[in-house]
């Protein structure tokens, strides 16, 4: 897809700016993952060679020389915790969604094992807040306390709706929020908080984390009933686990109730093949794109006063990218 190597050359201009502190990042990273058991290694290995674009750790490190001239060692531990709670959380879902593939590869579930795939995602998590903790403030330990929180809170939320299938719109920003919004805020916020940023500053970035994460879900949940690129999962995959996502949110609204009605009844009774068809035909990805772009201008406008034009620039073209990606 076109907008791959545009994300890709997107990273490489961050990392290319960020110059010694992602150096400084990737070394601590290392650190972190050293283990003397030969298996866990293995699947480190394994996950790091099949690593994502590392969007979290960079969304520190750029909240943190947006507030401030340069970074310090506790932004470093924030970036580090972001990326292994990430990853901890992946691992973790791949067991709970009988996941065997993740970014087009086996996951760790399936290459390995399920409890192998459940106890790297603990590993990864216990050494994030090892590493949090000792290099970091309460204020950042804060930051990840809340959004392990919310992380949980989101996932079991999701579940109860996939259960009774009755998810409306304020239940659907209620689970992104917190399911994917919430680690942006984390990052961005313990990357501000880290260089002191004012409370002003700190409520600046939290609006645009809240956003930008928002976004990014909407156009993972736009991607599933999308046949144009390849996610690293089969499309249709959301509504076969019951849940209900925005673009057929917005066919629903977008249907007479009697269509719709006929629909939901389908889903509840396991029937999905029309379901993709229903979300084309009653425009539930540009209901859905309509408010991808919404909560884009929103992040964008709300660093807007930043005097930081390098990294406040690079924040502003990777919402804006990273929200029509294919991928």
């Amino acid at each position: 897809p076109a907008t791959l190597p545009l994300v890709h050359l997107m990273i490489s201009r961050i990392k290319e700016y960020l110059a010694s502190d992602w150096t400084a990042f990737e070394t601590l990273f290392a650190e972190a993952l050293a283990s003397d058991v030969t298996l866990l290694n293995q699947i480190n290995a394994y996950l790091c060679q099949r690593s994502g674009k590392q969007l979290r750790p960079m969304l520190a490190l750029l909240s943190a020389r947006m507030c401030a001239p340069q970074c310090n060692c506790r932004t470093m531990a924030c970036a580090v915790g972001a990326e292994m709670i990430h990853t901890a959380t992946l691992l973790h879902d791949d067991v709970a969604d009988n996941s065997d593939l993740r970014r087009g590869d086996l996951s760790v579930k399936a290459a390995f094992s399920p409890a192998a795939s459940v106890l790297m995602g603990d590993f990864w998590l216990a050494r994030a807040m090892e590493t949090v903790l000792k290099d970091c403030r309460l204020t950042e330990v804060g930051d990840f306390a809340k959004c392990l929180a919310e992380l949980s809170e989101g996932e079991l939320f999701q579940m109860e709706k996939a259960e009774s299938l009755d998810t409306t719109e304020s239940d659907y920003y209620t689970i992104i929020d917190h399911k994917t919004a919430a680690l942006f805020r984390a990052a961005m916020c313990s990357g501000a908080h880290s260089v002191n940023a004012s409370d002003e500053d700190v409520e600046r970035v939290r609006a645009y984390a809240t956003h930008l994460g928002l976004a990014f879900q909407i156009r993972d949940d736009i991607l599933d009933y999308s046949h144009e690129t390849a996610v690293g999962k089969p499309t249709g995959q959301d509504i076969r686990e019951g849940k209900i996502t925005l673009p057929l949110i917005g066919a629903f609204r977008n249907a007479d109730s009697g269509e719709s009605q006929r629909m939901l009844e389908a889903i509840k009774e396991g029937r999905y093949e029309g379901v993709e068809d229903f979300v084309a035909r009653c425009r539930g990805n540009e209901y859905a794109q309509k408010a991808l772009e919404d909560e884009t201008a929103k992040a964008i406008d709300a660093i807007a006063g930043f005097r930081n034009e390098g990294a406040r620039q690079l924040l502003e073209d990777l919402a804006r990218l990273l929200c029509f990606r294919a991928k």
